[in-house]
């Protein structure tokens, strides 16, 4: 099978590694795979592997056209042309911008492909706007030949949200466990990082954005730093919010920031618990991450979190993302040692059962099949 994944930019952000990881999987087991971007991107941002046949279109996600007509006219020729060239079975579209220009290719190309749409997010959260809602479920989603939600509620959602009745299927995000072969033990992570072994360390990973919440997480270890003198709140990522925080970030004596680190191994080895303080998520990756690690999560109930956190078990939800709540829990936790070993552990063994690239990949070409073989399914 020939499949030509269609993403924003190579930039290293949960979507597009996974993708990335899915086709490099797909590639080992003998697909043709091809990755085309839209966008440049920030070229001083860290970037996903990209393999020879890959394509960054040297465009800016910027330009006015992007407005009105809502696609740049170049761009959409020189994807046409790659597309012809390509002729994949399969065109998947990695969230965002990439389904309007997969919906303007679909309606212009005569060729036989079948589009699929990961469904990364929430939608509502992303397009409330009447018109932007009105522009998607009337001319973009209808292009469609099939969604994959990354969890049952971004399915939900998407299948509500723009009433979208063809063929679905619930993949979760998974994650690659080689990348962290060689990953530091905790007593090793921690010296790196020069913290103490008796150091109670919570963990943001994450970008400096809106949805992610940074001012949360910070309320969070204010509270806590108040009872809590050992406290160490690691914050690893970057983001367009980060320079409204810097300053408040060096001020706190609780708070280190890591900026954006192309190894999140060590942080996630030395931490105590996982902080997840969102708005909206699809199903976050990081939290399979930290949970490789045995490392529970005391997350916001949004998205598809409940279906890779069981609450009580593996960590906890917490409501409507309540502040007073998260330091109850993660009090609870850092005082109780034990419970918080055996919810790692239990975060550990759910990742394994549940949350494996091959199945995930394996998964993607059967809903291929079906769709190549009856695209009106």
């Amino acid at each position: 099978m020939k499949i030509l994944i269609l993403d924003t930019s190579p930039v290293r952000r949960g979507a597009q590694v996974f993708a990335a990881e899915l086709g490099i999987r797909w590639r080992e087991m003998g697909h043709g795979v091809r990755k085309v971007y839209l966008y440049e991107g920030n070229k001083d941002d860290e970037r996903v592997f990209l393999d020879k046949e890959d394509v960054v279109m040297p465009f800016s996600a910027h330009s006015f056209f992007e407005k009105f007509p809502t696609v740049q006219p170049g761009l959409l020729k020189s994807l046409g042309n790659l597309l012809q060239e390509y002729q994949p079975d399969v065109l998947l579209l990695n969230g965002s911008r990439t389904l309007k220009y997969g919906a303007f290719l679909k309606r212009s190309s005569k060729m036989d492909f079948v589009m699929v749409s990961r469904v990364i997010d929430n939608p509502a959260y992303w397009n409330s706007k009447r018109i932007i809602k009105s522009y998607y479920k009337k001319w973009v989603i209808p292009a469609l030949d099939g969604a994959v939600g990354v969890s049952e509620a971004s399915l939900l959602a998407m299948k509500g949200h723009y009433a979208f009745s063809k063929p679905t299927k619930v993949i979760h995000r998974s994650f690659e466990e080689r990348k962290f072969m060689g990953a530091p033990s905790r007593r090793a992570a921690r010296k790196m990082l020069n913290l103490e072994e008796n150091d109670e360390v919570v963990l943001f990973l994450g970008s400096f954005s809106k949805q992610k919440r940074p001012d949360r997480f910070l309320e969070i270890v204010d509270h806590l730093s108040q009872r809590r003198p050992k406290l160490k709140a690691l914050m690893v990522g970057n983001g367009e919010l980060y320079p409204a925080y810097r300053k408040q970030l060096e001020a706190n004596p609780f708070v280190f920031h890591f900026g954006y680190q192309s190894d999140v191994a060590p942080y996630l080895a030395a931490a105590d618990l996982l902080l997840l303080t969102s708005d909206t998520e699809g199903l976050p990756g990081v939290v399979l991450e930290a949970a490789y690690f045995g490392v529970p999560t005391v997350g916001a109930l949004v998205g598809g979190i409940q279906e890779c956190v069981e609450d009580g078990e593996s960590g906890y939800l917490i409501k409507g993302g309540v502040v007073h709540q998260f330091c109850v829990k993660v009090d609870f936790l850092l005082d109780h040692p034990e419970k918080r070993s055996s919810m790692g552990q239990r975060a550990k063994d759910i990742v394994k059962e549940r949350f494996d690239l091959q199945k995930s990949a394996d998964q993607f070409l059967e809903f291929f099949s079906v769709l190549t073989k009856n695209p009106q399914a």
